[in-house]
């Protein structure tokens, strides 16, 4: 997939709806349903078959579920794919949200230096080294290991997520061990679903996990109901947005193996010194 990233650093390609397009879709990896902007149903002739629940960060919402006959994205294509679709408002200035559903149990390489996401098999390795290991919580999400300075806790890697979200748990961790973070009151987070809720902006310090660490890392402080579906509410937990994940070279996500990998941008100067050298 050529892709390219949004004003709020996610990435977008271009997929073909009944062989028509081509539409501008976020790939996220955070959501469990594609969904598709109302505006576009008559003109892909996509026929309205039930209803679905959307659980977005900040809330739920039921919408129309549409019907598409075929639905390209790259290499990747599927018939008869059932899409949630939701208000114009909710997608902004995008056609829709390419959800896990349409990559379960495929292999992802998000190269963010190049701009191009490809969805490919899985690789489906004999052995995963820890260092790359990922678990994928309710079958879609995938979750990793790591650490906001001295407190570990569950990552859930998001790339439809201008920011990262922490629970109230990691909050209240981070406090105890880290009391002089920066925190600002009153920042407001805007859902797909069209609820708004309130959190504290907390300057992280540094991220790390067995495959990158990142430093001056921020995040927003939220009890967000996406936290109670996915059960995250009893520990530390960190949705980890594109404010993280586009300052890597590039990731890859490979939901048949559990397993992910990442490359920072100081590795890839590190090669291109060598190589001048």
């Amino acid at each position: 997939l050529d892709t390219w990233l949004d004003l709020y650093g996610r990435p977008i390609a271009k997929v073909m709806l009944n062989g028509k397009g081509p539409f501008s879709f976020m790939v996220d990896t955070g959501s469990t349903v594609t969904v598709i902007a109302e505006r576009h149903v008559a003109t892909i002739g996509a026929p309205v078959v039930g209803k679905v629940m959307v659980a977005g960060t900040t809330g739920m919402a039921e919408t129309p579920m549409a019907r598409v006959d075929m639905f390209e994205a790259g290499v990747a294509k599927q018939r008869s794919v059932q899409v949630a679709v939701l208000p114009d408002s909710g997608v902004a200035n995008i056609d829709g949200i390419l959800g896990a559903d349409m990559f379960a149990g495929k292999r992802l390489t998000f190269n963010i230096a190049q701009k191009i996401v490809t969805i490919q098999n899985s690789r489906r390795p004999i052995y995963v080294p820890a260092r790359s290991a990922m678990r994928v919580r309710n079958g879609l999400l995938a979750e990793i290991d790591g650490r906001i300075g001295k407190v570990p806790c569950k990552m859930m890697l998001d790339t439809g997520a201008q920011n990262c979200i922490a629970n109230i748990k990691l909050s209240q961790a981070l406090l105890h061990a880290h009391p002089r973070l920066v925190r600002l009151d009153n920042v407001k987070v805007f859902g797909v679903t069209g609820h708004v809720l309130t959190g504290q902006f907390i300057a992280l310090g540094d991220v790390s996990t067995r495959a990158f660490d990142i430093e001056d890392a921020t995040a927003v402080a939220l009890d967000a109901p996406i936290f109670e579906q996915w059960k995250l509410t009893d520990e530390p937990a960190l949705i980890v947005g594109m404010n993280v994940l586009s300052r890597l070279q590039s990731f890859e996500l490979d939901y048949g193996a559990k397993s992910f990998d990442a490359k920072l941008f100081a590795e890839l100067m590190a090669r291109n010194m060598v190589g001048f050298g």
